[in-house]
């Protein structure tokens, strides 16, 4: 993407924030004065500005009546849209609302505070922790430390991370425990990755081995792995089963690419939101489960979208820069 089109979508953004923040409660004296400062700024500000104004109008309208959503599903599909009409446009409105707000530009709001080393979405960041561990952050990620004296302690906060961490010596005795989702990963040997995973978390070995304990309904679930197994753990439904993961594919964001072999949907949509400043929804809970097969470059997403709604034969409608509908 060039400068002059990232400093577009940086303003498309800000715009879309404004919008969305004036949808709320009324603005401060100090918020009113900084919106009528970047208003003054540039006529691009101001064109931005109002074309969020009027997609947000649209789109406040699909609460009450998603009728030109409807007219995008399908013919097969159009006998249930009546039926369905309050839950998509409540989908499309959530949707666009959590989009519509300082995420865009900044990530979740939420990490600011939370988070000692976070990434925006696309960013990629590598950090060596006091230990001499490495931590490669990868897009809208982000993780929190807390060393004591007894152990080196990583909360994970959000999005995807590759942890290297410096192993236990006799200078340095303290295990190095990573938390996540309700549930901890100690390194044995040195280097694994921990995914978001819905409200669970995806934990994958890559170089010798870790262990994965869960509290989950009173006994403590554990399980140890090895270089190339992943386990997927949530705090409602405990540790799932071991499986194998292609490592060069698993850790290809390193690189700047994305592998999807016979992925769902659904954890295609999650990866790639973390790489894009808009939102993509998907309408339809049988279509979240479908695979889709492909190989992305990180620098370069815009085909991703047709390419996946190609290859499974769907359709899309986006309404820049808030928000992608798969459906």
């Amino acid at each position: 993407m060039s400068s002059v089109d990232e400093h577009a979508d940086e303003i498309g953004m800000r715009a879309a924030e404004w919008v969305a923040r004036l949808d709320g409660s009324a603005l401060s004296e100090d918020e009113t004065r900084a919106l009528r400062s970047w208003l003054a700024e540039a006529p691009d500000h101001r064109a931005a500005f109002d074309e969020a104004s009027s997609t947000w109008r649209e789109l406040s309208l699909l609460r009450q009546d998603p009728g030109p959503l409807r007219d995008w599903l399908p013919a097969r599909r159009q006998r249930r849209a009546g039926r369905r009409a309050t839950g998509i446009g409540a989908v499309v409105a959530l949707a666009v609302l959590a989009a519509g707000m300082a995420r865009f530009h900044f990530g979740d709001p939420w990490l600011l505070a939370a988070a000692d080393y976070r990434t925006a979405p696309g960013e990629l960041r590598t950090v060596i922790l006091d230990d001499g561990s490495s931590v490669e952050l990868g897009p809208a990620s982000a993780i929190a430390i807390d060393f004591d004296d007894t152990e080196r302690r990583v909360r994970f906060l959000a999005g995807e991370v590759y942890f290297a961490a410096a192993p236990r010596t006799a200078a340095e005795p303290r295990p190095f425990v990573v938390e996540a989702a309700g549930g901890t990963t100690t390194a044995l040997g040195t280097q694994f990755v921990i995914e978001e995973a819905g409200a669970g978390a995806d934990v994958l070995a890559i170089e010798h081995r870790v262990e994965v304990a869960l509290q989950h309904d009173g006994p403590r679930q554990g399980v140890v792995l090895s270089p190339g197994q992943e386990v997927r753990y949530t705090p409602d439904g405990g540790m799932g089963q071991v499986r194998t993961r292609d490592l060069e594919a698993a850790t290809a964001w390193r690189r700047g690419m994305l592998v999807f072999n016979g992925a769902p949907l659904r954890h295609v949509v999650e990866t790639l939101n973390r790489y894009r400043r808009g939102r993509i929804v998907i309408l339809d809970g049988a279509l979240a489960q479908r695979r889709v097969s492909g190989v992305f470059a990180t620098g370069d997403l815009g085909d991703a979208i047709e390419t996946m709604t190609s290859e499974l034969g769907i359709r899309y409608r986006s309404i820049y820069p808030l928000i992608t509908v798969l459906y």
